[in-house]
């Protein structure tokens, strides 16, 4: 294994080496569940999952921890800001509990369905009862809730204290960054550019002696003082800072020492910079080697993708508009995590057509090599054999910064090849070990269906419904209207709603 990856640390791509060879630890910052996970996030978490699909692909072993953050994370990212969850909980007079769990549900329900591995690399199970799930069940899977260790956040605060980088005001217990020299080396950005109360529901702290110190602990004072969910902890009644969850639960469950911390770009000036002072106040040395980070999902005009600007899709919407979430997968194979994606439908669309050509071309390769149902194609394929040559050229793009694109280029390569064609489809249903676009679960589809169909609507009824829906938009109810037809005609009932157009057999 001679992986190489941009370590934002150090600002250069960098050889991998782990700590204990042949297996990785590493540390996903995970969602916090208080909303759907959207276009924006699941870029990030495929980015991941292509990574740690790469590290099994090449025999690593994975130990791996992803928080679910239910507490103490504010808008904006800022210390005085209104907590998300409790913020959403008072508005629908729910415990704030309850909706953690219920966003905790969907994101294993939306993961599952985007073929998202769990933290190990195992498969998903998406009915959980999570209600019922401790933190040592959690941790045996690889998932961490932020409010099961607020023991380990209070007891690594005292050794943060202990060891003299905290302050204490009238609001909140506070790191004092001046303390740490190293704090601007992940961003390279200057303290002096640190903004304070950017936002009209983010407060300020007079006692806070630099905009840049941040939150270790909140009282229950001020605009806190009704905050429903807290603990009694040194500092009085309170809850944690959101930076501390991730230092605690990290170290508890990966040692003071580990080789990977993934998150997007967006976490470099803020929460993963408060990691790292964290990390060296409470322990004296630094504890990660490889700081990874995804850029963003940005729409078409090159803002961030994120739900407070309201441009991105829930995966939900993305299937109403009659895309198969691996047409998703597929668009984010296809750039590189560390270069941001210009979202728009007509890239998606792009993709869907990529990724079904891909699928039909190994049915038709199957078809004429003689496999004309699907116990002959799965027969050919035991007997088959991936093509060293090609997987080798595979594993050298994913070593080299997991180059996803230059990957699926391979396949590529595969299809105008001269090999035998069932070692040809065998390799890129190895690759797909990697891709997780579940392509020989839709060849077989393709079987049952005789070629017309993927999923569960026909391809041909897919693409009317998209032209007619590119009618509406330009106001040609004529040419709506006779496409409409022509599906009732193929059999399927056309209903427009505020979220689309549906589809129903008729």
């Amino acid at each position: 294994m001679s992986f190489k990856f941009y370590n934002t640390l150090n600002h250069k791509k960098e050889e991998f080496k782990p700590l204990i060879d042949g297996q990785v630890s590493m540390y996903s910052c995970g969602p916090t569940v208080y909303w759907r996970v959207h276009t924006g996030n699941l870029r990030a978490y495929s980015s991941w999952d292509f990574m740690i699909r790469a590290f099994k692909y090449t025999g690593q072993k994975i130990h791996r921890i992803i928080n679910f953050t239910d507490v103490g994370h504010m808008v904006a990212d800022e210390d005085m800001g209104d907590d998300k969850i409790d913020k959403q909980a008072k508005s629908q007079n729910i415990d704030p509990f309850e909706i953690a769990n219920t966003y905790i549900r969907s994101v294993l329900v939306d993961f599952k369905k985007f073929n998202i591995l769990g933290p190990n690399g195992e498969e998903i199970d998406e009915t959980i009862d999570v209600k019922s799930m401790d933190k040592e069940k959690w941790a045996k899977l690889g998932w961490a809730r932020a409010t099961d260790h607020i023991e380990e956040m209070i007891e690594i605060i005292k050794k943060i204290e202990e060891n003299g980088y905290t302050y204490s005001t009238s609001q909140a217990l506070y790191f004092d960054v001046s303390k740490f020299p190293e704090y601007t080396n992940l961003s390279l950005q200057p303290l002096n550019d640190k903004q304070v109360g950017v936002r009209e529901e983010v407060g300020v702290d007079p006692e806070k002696k630099h905009p840049a110190d941040f939150v270790l602990w909140m009282k229950n004072v001020g605009k806190y003082k009704d905050h429903l969910m807290h603990w009694q902890s040194p500092w009085g009644v309170g809850f944690p800072g959101w930076h501390i969850e991730c230092s605690a639960m990290g170290t508890k469950y990966l040692g003071e020492y580990f080789d990977i911390h993934t998150g997007g770009t967006d976490h470099i000036p803020v929460h993963h910079a408060n990691e790292i002072a964290q990390n060296y106040g409470a322990f004296k040395h630094h504890v990660v080697n490889f700081w990874i980070h995804n850029e963003m999902l940005v729409s078409a005009d090159g803002e961030k993708a994120s739900k407070s600007k309201k441009n991105v899709y829930l995966l939900e919407e993305i299937e109403e508009m009659g895309y198969d979430p691996m047409d998703m997968r597929y668009y984010f194979l296809t750039v590189n995590y560390h270069v941001p994606i210009r979202f728009s439908i007509e890239g998606l669309e792009g993709s869907r057509k990529s990724r079904i050509s891909l699928v039909k071309k190994i049915f038709e390769i199957a078809k004429n090599s003689g496999a004309d149902t699907s116990v002959e194609f799965s027969v050919q394929l035991k007997i088959s054999t991936v093509i060293e040559e090609y997987r080798s050229e595979f594993i050298s793009n994913l070593e080299d910064n997991l180059n996803t694109s230059g990957a699926l280029a391979v396949v590529s390569k595969l299809f105008k090849s001269t090999e035998k064609p069932f070692d040809v489809i065998a390799t890129i249903l190895d690759f797909d070990n990697v891709f997780g676009l579940r392509i020989e679960e839709n060849v077989l589809k393709l079987y049952e269906t005789e070629g017309t169909a993927i999923g569960d609507i026909p391809v041909e009824v897919a693409d009317i419904v998209r032209d007619r829906d590119t009618a509406r938009q330009n106001k040609d109810w004529a040419k709506s209207d006779e496409l409409r037809d022509q599906l009732i005609k193929m059999g399927w009932n056309v209903k427009d709603t505020q979220q689309g157009t549906q589809i129903s057999k008729i």
